[in-house]
């Protein structure tokens, strides 16, 4: 791991007095978080921050509308490392000794984990006092194993739907049943991924996809409609892609109609003139993910982290970050360039729904099997 440090000299906060800091560091010993993530206490900005990070284009971005406005205004010096997968995240924060890194940054499965994993510290919501900016969608994240609050979403992204205009009439609301149309026959695509096909094909058939209850309200009834349903749109189906690379592919050279995208494949190749593509969140909903940001476990400045969350959702901070990072704020601030990205949700976020960790646990391995059985043609 190569540790970067940031252009600016780090300069000691001075924004709080010395009995502030005292009380701090008895709050540092003996406050973990309270269950509702309250603080009890009051505590003092340190000098650093160590920021563990994606690295690229994101870490660019992070850099200019949220790291360096940050030193600015508070005197931090925040220290960057990057990763470029969240497998090599967690794991290096598994092995590294506590308080290496602040700040990490992981996905809604990776979210889950670290907490899970115990990787990550309770966020002590009484010192983030723009938690409040959240959507409310934002606010209950289900991806959190317990009670604590361990992770706070940033920005958002979909797995929602792509389309060719050329082929395909928009002039109504986007719906999954789009791509179980028989016009599209050969021309569906969609991802090839068992938790993502069944989570999805529930929503089309208006289930709950993190209880698939059946009429009789039972999962067992449920989730055989969620089969029965992958069987009907196999037959359309001409591929089930499993990297961006072939969802790009299969779109750019019209093999591909309609079906299952990421919005950020999508938008860039908007932006290479593609204009007949479109992009939107089906009616029914779509499978929503998110970056976030979350305290590393046992961090030495847990207080200035939180501040740092904090500044990051600040109305414009986070307004300016979005529209380059790509993806919509997990706030509830809009402007004219986010409204133009492509996994916006108009509804303010009711039409994010997002994996519930624990019940996809306890039935991937079947959903797999089931789904190999479908594409097999044994099912």
């Amino acid at each position: 791991m190569i540790e970067k440090l940031n252009r600016r000299s780090f300069l000691k906060s001075t924004g709080t007095t010395a009995a502030i800091g005292s009380l701090a560091l008895a709050g540092c010993t003996e406050n973990e978080g309270t269950k509702d993530g309250s603080s009890s206490g009051d505590e003092e900005m340190t000098d650093t921050l160590k920021f563990y990070s994606w690295g690229g284009s994101t870490q660019e971005a992070l850099n200019k509308h949220v790291i360096e406005p940050f030193e600015e205004e508070y005197d931090v010096t925040v220290k960057q490392s990057s990763f470029g997968g969240q497998d090599k995240m967690l794991a290096n924060v598994r092995s590294s000794p506590e308080g290496s890194y602040d700040i990490i940054m992981p996905s809604t499965a990776s979210s889950y984990a670290a907490a899970k994993q115990g990787l990550v510290e309770p966020l002590r919501l009484d010192n983030i006092e723009t938690w409040s900016n959240l959507m409310p969608v934002f606010k209950d994240f289900i991806v959190d194993p317990g009670e604590e609050i361990h992770t706070a979403p940033l920005y958002y992204g979909t797995i929602g739907m792509a389309y060719n205009t050329d082929h395909v009439d928009d002039s109504n609301d986007l719906s999954w049943d789009m791509t179980f149309d028989q016009q599209f026959k050969g021309n569906v695509a969609m991802e090839g991924v068992p938790y993502i096909r069944t989570f999805t094909t529930a929503l089309k058939l208006g289930m709950d996809p993190n209880k698939m209850a059946g009429d009789a309200g039972s999962y067992e009834d449920g989730v055989q409609k969620v089969y029965d349903a992958m069987a009907e749109q196999h037959k359309l189906v001409k591929k089930y892609w499993t990297s961006g690379q072939e969802l790009t592919s299969l779109f750019s050279n019209e093999t591909a109609y309609v079906g299952e995208a990421w919005g950020g494949r999508i938008l860039s190749l908007q932006d290479e003139g593609y204009d007949n593509l479109k992009y939107g969140i089906p009616k029914e909903g779509a499978m929503g993910w998110t970056d976030t940001l979350a305290i590393a476990k046992g961090s030495k400045n847990r207080y200035t982290a939180e501040k740092f969350i904090e500044f990051a959702y600040r109305d414009d901070v986070i307004k300016n970050l979005a529209p380059e990072i790509g993806y919509p704020p997990a706030t509830k601030v809009t402007s004219s360039d986010i409204k133009a990205l492509p996994d916006f949700d108009s509804s303010g976020g009711e039409n994010l729904k997002f994996q519930d960790m624990k019940f996809k646990n306890e039935h991937q391995q079947e959903w797999s099997q089931t789904f190999e059985q479908i594409k097999l043609g044994n099912y």
